[in-house]
């Protein structure tokens, strides 16, 4: 299945053997490191001198025990470099520039920046008025060409979840490969859809480190799914794209579920003082299941309300927010991130000013 999907001129690929692939044990005199050691010194972390894990094997390790689904293996998993790696080197794997992408809009901007880079098409879907999937139009949409369709749930920057029935429909016609990103899944009411690998086999998860975890510094993204993908990517991939620091932070983050599920919890209350007060303001909130809302503002006479109040915020304020009113279906839209109890009295303070 898969090499009928891919790349033609990467079927064949042999890839760059690095140091590590050969040997991962011994006195290591092959890879022309410095074998006196680093000029810095870091906690958790004492070999910088040495070149990282290739394939990040403990922090792989470490992922499986959190995901703990008995029908995962270490092959089912890929670490990158922050999942805009991963979004890149699946489209550089399985689309020649005849081949296209279809992404649901409005969405994470990365998909069509990655598509482009690549010199892929993008086919553009809207989503519904619910920022829900048009299945209809998504199956009328996808050709032989179409090599991949990326959903986002919850959704950037809408703060929607997509239905599961609707994913399951979709890869069971789709004869290519589903992507779908759950950046933002540990704030979500419902949980992730990775119980869906076991009978998906066309079904692609990307998940990251920025987010929940705090880690958004390190560059840690991760993608479950289909074995032989991954073996693909890890042919095409960096040698090692993947920092030492990073691989030994990530295991250490997963050692501290509670601590992360604590500030989850503090982050949902937020949400919904937030939410509440932004109401109070006469402001439209979309539901959300991430850490960040989706507001629209109202007024006569004017497309621009939006783009004024971000400027507003930011130059005169020194509160950034994030303008969408220029993308599909969010007319008169801006994004605000959850913030700590002082930012968000701060920031609804500084919009009453305003409104």
């Amino acid at each position: 299945m898969i090499n009928n999907l891919i790349r033609k001129k990467l079927v064949n690929l042999m890839p760059y053997a690095c140091a590590r692939d050969l040997y991962s044990e011994g006195m290591f005199l092959d890879a022309n490191e410095n074998s006196f050691g680093s000029t810095v010194k870091i906690p958790y972390r004492n070999e910088l001198n040495r070149y990282p894990d290739p394939y990040c094997l403990d922090l792989k390790k470490a992922i499986l025990k959190y995901l703990n689904l008995p029908f995962l293996k270490l092959e089912n998993i890929f670490v990158g470099s922050g999942s805009d790696e991963i979004i890149r080197l699946l489209i550089n794997l399985f689309s020649n520039t005849d081949d296209e992408i279809i992404i649901n809009e409005p969405t994470y901007g990365m998909y069509r920046v990655a598509a482009d880079i690549c010199g892929v098409g993008v086919k553009v879907v809207g989503l519904d008025d619910n920022f829900q999937l048009d299945v209809k139009e998504l199956k009328q949409k996808i050709t032989s060409n179409t090599k991949l369709v990326f959903c986002c749930s919850p959704n950037n920057p809408t703060g929607s979840l997509l239905r599961v029935e609707d994913i399951v429909d979709l890869c069971n016609v789709f004869k290519g490969f589903l992507v779908l990103d759950e950046a933002y899944v540990e704030f979500s009411s419902s949980g992730s859809m990775v119980g869906l690998l076991e009978k998906c086999s066309n079904l692609l998860i990307l998940r990251t480190f920025s987010k929940a975890w705090g880690l958004a510094g390190l560059r840690i993204g991760y993608m479950i799914g289909n074995e032989e993908v991954v073996a693909y990517l890890n042919k095409i991939k960096l040698p090692y794209n993947v920092n030492s620091l990073s691989q030994s932070l990530g295991v250490r983050a997963l050692e501290n579920v509670k601590i992360m599920n604590e500030v989850i919890s503090r982050i949902l209350d937020e949400r919904r003082w937030l939410e509440v007060e932004l109401r109070k303001l006469g402001l439209e909130v979309f539901p959300s299941e991430t850490n960040f809302l989706m507001v629209k503002v109202e007024g006569s006479g004017s497309d621009d309300l939006a783009k004024r109040i971000v400027k507003y915020l930011a130059e005169d304020e020194g509160i950034i927010v994030r303008d969408f009113s220029s993308k599909l279906g969010l007319k008169n839209c801006f994004r605000i991130t959850v913030g700590t109890p002082k930012q968000n009295k701060l920031l609804i303070q500084s919009l009453t000013s305003i409104l």
